[in-house]
């Protein structure tokens, strides 16, 4: 399919607010954060003059995170030291980001994997679901050589509100030719 899943945090600007999110996502094999793995982790910052930035180093195993922890409980200790609690404040948007966006109005698209009875008419009623929500189909793959009562569906879909998605997941669950749950995963793109 021309992706691999990575454990993003993901902090853009939407529509005059600021989106904040961490989950599971699908990231194109081809973008630089696909190859990051092991024991490495990496921030990718994109500014309005220099572009995109890549921040890489060790953030996982076994020394960096003894020195995490240790990190965090001598911050811990010194916060208890001198009666100060959070020396780091928490994220607070300036006036000028604009508020933070609520996650069921975040917008990305999605990758749906549905395990589906093979008969004629499932896929139309499960297009008729999305089109229904508003939601864009991009591509449909049925791979083949699966035999048996039921088969995967993989749709790649368009931009959509979070809430809609799953409001849309919720109905398509509900159809009797689907036969386990589905299977949602946001897509990032980059753009």
């Amino acid at each position: 399919m021309g992706y691999c899943i990575k454990l993003l945090g993901i902090v853009k600007k939407l529509r005059g607010k600021v989106q904040i999110a961490v989950h599971p996502t699908l990231v194109p094999e081809t973008h630089v954060l696909a190859n990051v793995s092991d024991v490495f982790n990496a921030i990718l910052v994109r500014g309005d003059i220099v572009g995109d930035t890549l921040h890489y180093g060790q953030g996982a195993g076994a020394d960096a995170t003894a020195s995490a922890v240790l990190s965090d409980l001598a911050d811990a200790a010194l916060d208890l030291k001198n009666g100060s609690m959070g020396r780091v404040p928490p994220f607070v948007p300036h006036e000028q980001d604009g508020a933070v966006l609520p996650m069921d109005k975040a917008i990305s698209p999605f990758y749906l994997r549905l395990s589906v009875i093979d008969r004629p008419g499932t896929l139309a009623k499960i297009a008729a679901i999305l089109g229904e929500m508003k939601i864009g189909i991009c591509s449909v793959t049925q791979p083949e050589g699966h035999v048996g009562e039921s088969v995967p569906l993989i749709l790649m879909l368009h931009d959509a509100p979070d809430l809609v998605m799953r409001q849309a997941l919720k109905k398509i669950g509900r159809l009797s030719a689907i036969k386990a749950k589905p299977t949602m995963i946001r897509v990032e793109t980059f753009e």
